[in-house]
């Protein structure tokens, strides 16, 4: 009997975990992603919070995470290759490709990092290089290994049919989707490596001390499950925006401060290490999207538990709820207290007037900063959809924990977030549409037209998850609790 066919074998004792044919079945959001170990990390870290030097050690943090498991997928390649199963191994390497693509944009953030505080993090500093982590290390020695493997299976091995692929075919090959994304995978290393390499830092530590390296490679290896299934990937795909998340909300925090102390330059410099760092964590969602297959998902979605329709407090709660909320109030209350006209009235005089002195100049660039920090939390949102589309479909399919229609439910929330009343008020008086919908363009029309290909396989996925987990349609709605306290800069 199969995971699908007998979903959740209950365990008799009392007090043990659920299990399946994998493994346990996560309890919560928490426990599945380890949270507990990416905060025993972060603490560790020994910077001030909200600084350029806790930017870096996040971005490290989150790099050493993807170089875990990009050691993990070329160990997995090397046995595909020696069992000469080119599908399987074409499947891992393409997914190596997207962790690549996510340490490029990592990569990026240290060098937003330096220009957003200034040449001054240079004075005095150390230098810290992702070369030197146990996480690199374990990623060249199982590339090494794959490389060994691949030259004498194929190079050595089949040197005709290697060649003919290069030469004539196309990514519908699954060979060829192999040598192609080694490639690719290594030029894009060279990359990020340069990019991750003596990053100033301002204190005198390993990178393996700054990073708490053996924390996270227990936070990594902490996925329980059989590993044919590609449920490692989903895991370390939370696990690195919440490591930036967590940053990202210390720095949206000390900006709300300063717009309320009117400093306005620090303001605006924390509002931009805030977008940055939501670069990449918009990029992991893009990876999953793109490599997760619908049947992939639901081979482990059993062992995800209620963690499967729920978000982090670091997420759901504390960046778009609590934060949120004070960002776009306070930026109203502020904009309010530059005079006594209307709202539309000051922020077009804010534009109209920012190249006259510095002080205008920063006012807009608050402004600005402000309306790029929401564009990516809108592009969150929109990369986020893809999952309960891809893997839960339509026609009232539940999620885990019971929401009645996942995608719709999702795009509730963003709708709900964009009428939050500050964040309304303030795009309306610039001109700026919160909308991510032109209804009555042709193209909306095609593809929302129930009849569409885009409708008809959001109902057959619908269908087959709603076959395959009926039990999920029995369970009544367990919404999202914290007993948290707001965070309230």
């Amino acid at each position: 009997m199969s995971s699908l066919d007998d979903p959740v074998k209950a365990d008799m004792c009392a007090g043990r975990r659920q299990m399946t044919e994998l493994g346990p079945v996560a309890e919560s959001y928490d426990q599945l992603h380890r949270i507990d170990l990416l905060g025993e990390a972060r603490a560790a870290r020994g910077v001030p919070e909200g600084t350029y030097d806790s930017t870096v050690c996040a971005v490290l943090q989150a790099s050493e995470v993807c170089l875990l498991n990009l050691a993990r997928l070329a160990r997995r390649t090397q046995t595909c290759l020696l069992a000469d199963d080119i599908p399987a191994a074409s499947r891992y390497v393409q997914w190596a490709v997207g962790f690549h693509r996510l340490l490029r944009r990592l990569g990026t953030v240290t060098f937003g990092a330096r220009s957003v505080f200034g040449a001054g993090v240079s004075d005095g500093a150390t230098a810290v290089s992702i070369s030197e982590s146990a996480g690199y290390a374990a990623y060249v020695d199982a590339l090494r290994g794959l490389e060994d493997v691949a030259k004498g299976s194929l190079l050595a091995g089949a040197p005709e049919l290697t060649r003919s692929t290069i030469a004539t075919k196309s990514i519908d090959d699954s060979l060829y989707r192999v040598l192609h994304g080694i490639r690719t995978g290594c030029h894009d290393a060279t990359k990020w490596e340069s990019d991750l390499t003596a990053v100033p830092i301002g204190v005198s530590r390993s990178t393996d001390e700054l990073i708490s390296a053996e924390t996270l490679a227990r936070a990594v290896a902490a996925t329980e499950l059989n590993a044919d299934t590609l449920h490692g990937e989903f895991v370390a795909l939370h696990q690195v925006p919440e490591i930036l998340c967590a940053e990202a909300n210390d720095h949206l925090e000390v900006a709300i401060r300063e717009i309320r102390a009117s400093a306005l330059s620090r303001a605006a410099q924390h509002l931009t290490a805030c977008r940055e760092l939501l670069d990449p964590v918009v990029e992991a969602q893009r990876v999953m999207a793109e490599h997760l297959a619908t049947g992939e998902y639901h081979g482990f979605r059993t062992n995800l538990g209620p963690a499967s329709g729920t978000h982090s407090l670091s997420i759901k709660q504390h960046m778009f709820r609590d934060l949120f909320k004070h960002m776009w109030n306070d930026l109203e209350v502020w904009l309010h207290s530059l005079g006594d006209s209307s709202l539309e009235e000051t922020l077009r005089d804010i534009d109209a007037r920012r190249h006259d002195d510095p002080e205008a100049w920063l006012r807009h660039t608050v402004v600005d900063q402000a309306f790029k920090l929401h564009s990516a939390h809108q592009q969150w949102r929109h990369e986020h959809l893809h999952m309960p589309r891809n893997c839960l479909g339509s026609g009232g399919t539940k999620s885990m924990i019971g929401i009645p229609d996942g995608p719709q439910a999702v795009y509730k929330m963003r709708d709900a977030a964009n009428a939050q009343h500050s964040l309304a008020a303030i795009h309306r008086a610039r001109r700026t549409t919160l909308s991510n919908a032109v209804p009555d363009s042709p193209l909306a029309k095609l593809i929302t037209d129930p009849r569409s290909l885009d409708s008809e396989l959001m109902r057959v996925v619908g269908e087959a998850t709603r076959e395959y987990f009926p039990q999920v349609q029995e369970q009544g709605y367990q919404p999202f609790r914290s007993g948290a306290a707001e965070r309230n800069p």
